[in-house]
């Protein structure tokens, strides 16, 4: 019995991960490269009314680069993380998981903090270069800054 109810929680467990892959909108026309990684640990700083504080040993940052060519886009994620995101050079239409948008143009920046998936999207005819600044637990892998979502209902943004 206990051997029946063990292939059944697998299976369902396995069917999932499937389910949940197949519905992840992964990148398009999107190039991140990881630029650097450093662990800070446990910090408690502030200066000109800014403050940042971690738990112990919790922080790290990474520091990125991603490229997004004319029509592609970020496909729907987030991050398990604080993350500051800088737009170099074009624009992008940035989009939430309620649908809303908002345009960030060369020399702007704009902040994700939640675990709700968002996108962004290059709608335009040139190259877009973001450098983004995550703040990240430290035992995070590579791999798990970025976390793949479905799409949202009622919002039609690949």
């Amino acid at each position: 019995m206990r051997r029946a109810i063990f292939l059944v929680v697998l299976g369902v467990s396995t069917l999932a991960l499937v389910v949940g892959a197949a519905l992840a909108t992964p990148p398009k026309g999107a190039t991140t490269t990881v630029l650097t990684r450093a662990t800070f640990g446990t910090f408690a700083e502030q200066n000109s009314g800014v403050k940042v504080k971690s738990k112990p040993g919790e922080a790290d940052l990474v520091m990125a680069k991603q490229v997004i060519e004319p029509g592609g886009s970020s496909g729907w994620h987030h991050h398990p993380a604080v993350s500051f995101f800088l737009v170099k050079s074009g624009s992008v239409t940035a989009y939430d998981e309620k649908c809303k948008k908002t345009v960030y143009k060369a020399g702007e920046g704009f902040i994700e903090s939640s675990a709700h998936p968002g996108l962004v999207r290059n709608q335009g005819k040139v190259d877009v270069v973001i450098y983004a600044t995550h703040i990240i637990p430290t035992k995070t892998t590579e791999e798990g800054y970025r976390i793949d979502d479905p799409m949202p209902k009622n919002c039609n943004v690949k």
